[in-house]
């Protein structure tokens, strides 16, 4: 068997004759639009000079994750339906999301986003409406303290936070439900999505 790679997100099964072993995530997100998702790209591609280094976020795979379910051994099939179900009952509202910050989790192998000043209120009530809905339709916990962000650059060798000097605005119209392969560059899938009012 060949050994993977050290950074190599994709996890090996002893029990499986060392063949990789898929993993998938699922959650709520917001996709930003195509217009959206240039302007977040030209906001990282303005940090690269100062930015520490690290592993840069593809454009095609931008999201503010409202709300993650889990990671799985399979693609989630009844999880997405239990989840769907949630978002069905759930009236949210359109809003605004202004990004103009940049910022870190961790000081090793950090992770740096573009992130928002002031929260909308409209993005509160909706990841409330999210984890009211999601107790009742899975049983799940309250999700910890919500930090709306997108993540930018991966593995950053420092902490980084900065003003960006031209902010993003984005027009949120919709929220999805993605099924993620973990070890995959593709695009996340939607599994399904949901207009707000």
């Amino acid at each position: 068997m060949n050994p993977l790679p050290d950074d190599d997100p994709r996890v090996t099964d002893p029990a499986d004759e060392g063949r990789l072993r898929e993993r998938y995530n699922l959650f709520f997100a917001l996709r930003p639009d195509p217009d959206t998702r240039a302007a977040i790209a030209a906001a990282a591609a303005a940090l690269a000079g100062t930015a520490p280094a690290g592993r840069w976020i593809k454009p095609e795979r931008y999201h503010l994750t409202l709300r993650f379910l889990g990671e799985y051994d399979r693609p989630p099939a009844e999880a997405i339906r239990l989840a769907a179900a949630a978002a069905d009952a759930i009236e949210g509202t359109c809003f605004d999301l202004l990004l103009d910050r940049a910022g870190s989790f961790g000081r090793r192998r950090a992770t740096c986003w573009l992130g928002c000043g002031a929260v909308p209120t409209a993005l509160a009530e909706l990841v409330g409406c999210l984890d009211r809905a999601l107790a009742a339709s899975l049983g799940a916990a309250p999700s910890p303290r919500f930090v709306p962000h997108v993540t930018i650059l991966r593995d950053a060798a420092r902490p980084f936070s900065a003003a960006l000097p031209d902010p993003v605005s984005w027009s949120v119209r919709e929220f999805v439900l993605i099924e993620s392969r973990i070890d995959s560059p593709a695009p996340h899938r939607a599994a399904g999505r949901w207009p707000l009012r």
